[in-house]
């Protein structure tokens, strides 16, 4: 399903850069410029940070493939790493600039909540909008198939560890602790039926918790690295660096 799901991902966002770019080259680049020669808010630097820390964003979901980790072969890991970093490099980029150069920055604004199902209406008509749309919501669904993993193995591990009740160990004829999936998904449900399905009021929750947890991850690395600095590890990382990446973090999901 993972891979099903990466590989239709990987398709829509190459229609979608070929598509750009072909009305990029039938249409000229007043549109680029135009939004070049636009005013920065608040200034360079402003713009500068913001535009990183957004970057940032775009690429949170790294934390993702750790939920497999106890799955994974001995290698695999960084390799998911690996992968991970090359699409994003060439996509996350290459999409900002076509979206300069195709729609005026005032469009862009009104429309950032869909901006790549613009780009695709934009550049080739509803069909490539409708694509964007259905690639969007199953990397969605992709994401919450990785978290109902990752909570699954996080709760039965402090179950087992006694810090949750037993009682969520119980497992089904074929091997499912089924009471924490229960737990999880009647959690989510409740945080929906609270602010009352409001996407602004679910970014805020999203925004607090997620920043939180990439808080204490950084905290509990750091922790790691300077009170059990003999701990067998496969890599090694410079405090210096691990400072850097935890900085990094909490600005991008404070933006």
């Amino acid at each position: 399903m993972a891979i099903a799901i990466f590989l239709f991902h990987l398709v829509s966002l190459t229609l979608l850069c070929g598509f750009c770019l072909f009305f990029l080259f039938d249409h000229g680049t007043e549109t680029l410029f135009s939004n070049f020669s636009t005013p920065v808010k608040g200034g360079i630097v402003t713009a500068l940070f913001l535009g990183f820390s957004a970057a940032m964003l775009g690429i949170s979901g790294f934390e993702s493939s750790a939920n497999y980790v106890e799955e994974q072969e001995k290698g695999v890991f960084p390799k998911t790493l690996r992968n991970m970093w090359i699409v994003v490099t060439v996509f996350n980029p290459l999409i900002a600039f076509l979206a300069l150069c195709i729609i005026p920055i005032p469009t862009v604004v009104d429309n950032q909540d869909a901006l790549l199902s613009l780009m695709g209406k934009t550049a080739s008509g509803n069909w490539l909008s409708l694509l964007i749309g259905i690639d969007a919501a199953l990397v969605l669904s992709g994401a919450v198939l990785t978290s109902f993993v990752g909570v699954g193995g996080l709760m039965k591990r402090m179950a087992l560890d006694r810090i949750l009740p037993d009682l969520l160990l119980k497992k089904t004829k074929k091997g499912s602790n089924y009471l924490i999936y229960i737990l999880f998904f009647v959690l989510c449900v409740s945080i929906l039926l609270i602010t009352k399905g409001e996407l602004a009021k679910l970014a805020g929750v999203y925004t607090i918790a997620f920043l939180s947890v990439m808080i204490l991850f950084g905290l509990g690395n750091l922790l790691l690295k300077v009170n059990r600095s003999r701990l067998p590890r496969p890599r090694k990382i410079e405090l210096v660096w691990l400072i850097y990446r935890c900085v990094c973090r909490c600005s991008c999901h404070s933006r």
